[in-house]
């Protein structure tokens, strides 16, 4: 009886813990690592929460002049602490540059590679 009560509490466990790993995709599920894209633009907000960050940011469009609003995404926000960014690091108005791949739906959305701002690179995959 106790080796069938520890083995439930084992899978219970194993469960448990493995349930959150399972949820998260794959880059590739969402992005199209053949489409690079470079953005310059003005950041318009940053969504600091899990479990990706968003820096969304105007970029002017060269063929058409007018602005388009880009969701750039970044990793969480723990990750981006333990490589030293801070959510100081970034402020509306500032001027910034990108890498990154774009969504495959098409829709104006990287996976952020490189996030540079003022000359120096806050982020670096």
């Amino acid at each position: 009886m106790k080796s069938l009560q520890t083995s439930l509490v084992g899978i219970f466990l194993i469960l448990a813990f493995a349930t959150p790993f399972l949820a998260h995709h794959a880059i590739s599920a969402e992005f199209d690592s053949t489409k690079s894209v470079t953005l310059n633009g003005t950041v318009n907000n940053v969504g600091w929460m899990n479990p990706h960050t968003y820096v969304f940011v105007n970029v002017k469009d060269p063929g058409l002049g007018n602005m388009r609003t880009w969701a750039c995404e970044l990793p969480s926000p723990t990750e981006l602490v333990r490589r030293g960014f801070r959510k100081e690091s970034l402020k509306v108005g500032m001027e910034v540059h990108l890498v990154g791949t774009r969504a495959k739906d098409g829709s104006f959305k990287i996976h952020t590679d490189t996030l540079a701002a003022d000359n120096s690179i806050l982020f670096s995959k």
